[in-house]
């Protein structure tokens, strides 16, 4: 077991695992139990995380997405939940008006305390020595997710986390320079960010990941250049969030 420090700085993406293998029950409560153990606002602990063990519903997980074949191949698959539903029941015991669940910042507050608690199971997961890639992706099938999995008002399904043994290697995985997300005091100069985006995207075409097929900053561009989010925002309105959403 490697120590946590060790564990991030070592982090990279696995998208390819070895099928057939499963973790054994203790590493995955080891993980869940860290994952539950994450900071959240209010103690609120805004989330769910349901563990796809029926091989059937995995494969239809799989069949809806395509892109990513690791959600079948890998040992655990865990869906993150955004969840509100059980600060609405809370809300109902005390005869509350649970206004403020369709407030903007209320989606900020459930994510937030998700990708928390994702996180400490990423660590946790590598820790023990296992590879995981996060499937974000998931996102663009969320009404099927919400029905498969019996998803109540106020929840929203995030992404997921596979987790596994690793069927090929992968480098360390070059990240932005530091002076372009870690400032002092006051946001980094504007010049400072575009000198680093050129610097990294030359960094990147050198790493040469043979996913990515488009330089790094061409890649943001075509993809901010598409409104993609109001597509689920209808979705999650019906969910009961955004419902304040102008």
């Amino acid at each position: 077991m490697q120590n946590a420090i060790e564990t991030i700085r070592q982090h990279r993406t696995y998208r390819h695992f070895k099928a057939g293998l499963s973790l054994p029950e203790s590493d995955v409560q080891t993980i869940i139990d860290c994952a539950r153990q994450a900071p959240s606002w209010m103690n609120g602990q805004h989330y769910s995380i349901i563990n796809i063990t029926d091989p059937a519903l995995r494969a239809q997980i799989v069949a809806l997405q395509p892109g990513n074949p690791q959600i079948g191949t890998c040992s655990t698959y865990l869906l993150f939940i955004a969840d509100l539903h059980r600060a609405g029941l809370a809300s109902q015991a005390f005869q509350g008006s649970f206004n403020a669940a369709g407030e903007p910042d209320s989606l900020i507050t459930a994510v937030t305390d998700t990708s928390l608690a994702a996180q400490n199971a990423l660590v946790a997961a590598e820790s023990l020595g296992y590879a995981t890639c996060f499937t974000g992706g998931i996102r663009l099938i969320a009404p099927q997710l919400i029905e498969l999995l019996g998803l109540p008002a106020n929840t929203f399904p995030i992404f997921g986390l596979c987790i596994g043994t690793p069927d090929i290697e992968m480098a360390l995985k070059p990240r932005l320079p530091e002076s372009s997300v870690y400032a002092e005091n006051h946001y980094p100069a504007e010049q400072t960010l575009i000198e680093d985006l050129a610097q990294y995207e030359q960094t990147m075409s050198a790493f040469g990941e043979a996913r990515e097929k488009l330089p790094y900053r061409e890649k943001f561009a075509r993809y901010y250049s598409n409104t993609y989010a109001p597509k689920n925002i209808p979705l999650l309105q019906q969910q009961g969030w955004l419902i304040k959403f102008e």
